[in-house]
């Protein structure tokens, strides 16, 4: 559900699309939890099945956040009704969201956590934790807008219908870089894409589909 496309390392002629497009393939992995429904038709959950993608539509969604130097401000993607949530989970049980993230140039470090307080990019040593109140564990897992440019977005986000909330925590740090560079507020701006995927379920793929699909990872696949 959190992927980040590494640099390329060759250029391919005709271009890949970027985002998931009509009569794609995709796959959530084993380690879905098989209490998430995506078919509401079917009744079935997402836990290792295949799904036709039979129809798309991107919406862009920028957003900026003034932030204190040495502060940090959440933001909720789920529906959940907080303070910071920006509801970008579906709330139909056929569509899938893939959110390409990016950001512009700005003095901030992004943290990601699912459920909240559980960070992503942790390591397996105990006190090896993201924390931005520690002067070097805030830059453990530490996205900068360097990694994912907002006129070239390399993260990207799957989101479904009742799943864990993920946080995005945006941190203005008054160390970080330069010294003419430090300010007593930031205003960071996050560049969003959300592809509405409609899915149909493939209840028996063939051995090609089963090739071609891309696999939805959940937090698990990737955090351990």
């Amino acid at each position: 559900m959190f992927t980040q496309k590494p640099s390329p390392i060759a250029v391919v002629s005709p271009g890949v699309p970027a985002l998931l497009q009509k009569n794609y393939i995709v796959k959530f992995s084993n380690n879905w939890p098989s209490t998430l429904p995506v078919t509401r038709q079917i009744a079935d959950v997402t836990q290792g099945k295949y799904f036709k993608i039979i129809q798309t539509n991107q919406v862009p969604y920028d957003l900026d956040y003034i932030i204190p130097a040495n502060d940090f401000r959440d933001v909720d993607f789920s529906n959940t009704l907080t303070n910071f949530n920006i509801n970008l989970y579906p709330n139909s049980g056929n569509t899938l969201y893939e959110i390409q993230l990016g950001f512009k140039q700005s003095n901030f470090l992004a943290h990601f956590m699912i459920p909240a307080g559980e960070f992503l990019s942790r390591l397996e040593q105990a006190s090896m934790i993201p924390n931005t109140v520690d002067a070097r564990l805030r830059y453990l897992g530490a996205r900068k807008w360097q990694d994912s440019p907002y006129d070239n977005k390399s993260i990207y986000i799957y989101t479904i219908m009742n799943m864990d909330a993920l946080i995005m925590r945006l941190f203005v740090d008054s160390g970080f870089g330069v010294a003419a560079l430090a300010t007593d507020f930031e205003k960071v701006i996050t560049g969003i894409i959300v592809n509405k995927c409609k899915l149909v379920e493939i209840v028996t793929p063939n051995e090609y589909q089963e090739k071609v699909a891309k696999e939805i990872p959940y937090y698990t696949d990737i955090r351990w």
